[in-house]
């Protein structure tokens, strides 16, 4: 978790323009849990959710989870 923290906290400070996704997928997919995900069909599943769960689109207020409240 600490390495998300530093991740995100320098794309923060250097004014990154949207947020990286796909480096996010990656970090928490591959590198957090994807020695737990023994086989093929454990990989597909957590990139399902990756998938579903990381985007920009999850600040969208029609989302079932909407949790982001614009100032």
């Amino acid at each position: 978790m600490e390495l998300l923290k530093t991740y995100l906290t320098k794309a923060y400070e250097t004014k990154y323009p949207k947020m990286p996704w796909g480096s996010l997928k990656y970090l928490i997919g591959e590198v957090l849990y994807g020695g737990r995900a023994i086989d093929n069909f454990d990989r597909r599943v957590l990139r399902t959710y990756m998938d579903e769960y990381f985007g920009d689109y999850i600040f969208d207020t029609f989302q079932p989870f909407h949790f982001f409240v614009s100032p």
